[in-house]
């Protein structure tokens, strides 16, 4: 096994590749979005754990580069966990190498790589939960996934007016409101483990990803001043490749003319808490879905936690129903 805090662009590749296999395999997505932002940026504080091919023992590069350079650069990826700063653990095996121990040994090395481990299941396999289980964790965290068609035959409701009539919509005005979206972000998610701790980097991050549009991120504010958003993420149209068979695409190429959207999602609700109760959130979200709807977007989805069960049941009125579910596991506490 290679662990390793940063990865050679040889190695990343490798792990996206094996990333989308377990995809096509699975039905879900085995890393979440910090994780892949992880591969590219060792800055963040992740550690990577690899099972390759012919691989013995435990090679270790404090800086990656004792690792990562070896001579296995180019080997047969079977296995990957992803160890943040802050303890999340996610990865994924093969579907080819499954039942061999190696998601067995990945876990081991990356309970060990943190002293607050937190693993996420991503759909809630069964596979996934029974190995996870059978080392003592238990679940404390239960993600929901909400999908809303945005068809002829589900359209989207009128745009509701907010109440207070100094309040206008817009899109954000970058880079001037970096700050400000870092300060509604934070007030808004107080409580959240992960949203709610963003910073302007992570924000800047965010939007040097192909997959950015400012004019996908709509505001509300008074006198100029931000007081809530509704981010839209749309991956580009055309870049689900087999990896097996990946013909002529390659990674940033553009869609084919004939490409056809791809689901939206909601990527982020947030509004300042001194300005609830107005209809921000609604009219926000409102238009966005409009503006989805009249490109020709298929549908479009959100994460909600389980437990927040008012904001269930105000997605569940604008038309969302549950489509997937991911659980996060930890040790139990003695």
């Amino acid at each position: 096994m290679i662990i390793t805090d940063a990865l050679t662009p040889a190695r990343r590749e490798t792990v996206r590749a094996l990333a989308e296999r377990a995809r096509l395999h699975d039905g879900i997505g085995p890393l979440d979005e910090a994780a892949l932002l992880a591969l590219d940026d060792p800055t963040v504080g992740a550690t990577h754990l690899l099972v390759e091919a012919g691989a013995t023992g435990t090679q270790t590069g404090a800086d990656g580069t004792e690792a990562a350079d070896g001579d296995d650069a180019d080997a047969d990826l079977h296995g990957y966990a992803s160890v943040l700063a802050d303890g999340t653990i996610q990865g994924m095996v093969d579907p080819q190498h499954r039942r061999r121990g190696h998601g067995s040994a990945l876990l081991e090395a990356a309970l060990e790589a943190t002293a607050s481990p937190a693993v996420w299941a991503h759909g809630a396999l069964a596979a996934a939960l029974a190995l996870l289980t059978s080392r003592g964790l238990v679940p404390t965290r239960d993600l929901l996934t909400m999908r809303r068609p945005l068809d002829a035959e589900h359209p989207v409701p009128a745009i509701p007016a907010v109440r207070d009539a100094q309040v206008q919509l817009g899109t954000i005005d970058l880079p001037r409101e970096l700050e400000r979206w870092v300060e509604v972000n934070a007030l808004a998610f107080a409580d959240h483990p992960e949203q709610g701790a963003l910073t302007a980097e992570d924000f800047t991050r965010r939007t040097a990803q192909d997959w950015f549009d400012a004019a996908d991120v709509h505001v509300a504010r008074r006198e100029d001043r931000m007081i809530g958003f509704v981010w839209i993420k749309r991956e580009q149209p055309g870049q689900d490749v087999d990896p097996a068979q990946p013909g002529d695409a390659q990674p940033g190429d553009a869609p084919p003319l004939d490409a056809q959207p791809s689901d939206a999602e909601v990527y982020v609700v947030a509004t300042d808490p001194a300005e609830q109760g107005r209809g921000i959130a609604g009219a926000l979200l409102t238009t966005a879905l409009h503006r989805l709807q009249d490109q020709g977007v298929p549908a479009v989805e959100l994460y909600v936690e389980a437990d927040a069960t008012a904001a269930v049941g105000l997605y569940e009125r604008w038309g969302f129903t549950v489509s997937g579910r991911d659980v996060q596991l930890r040790p139990e506490r003695v």
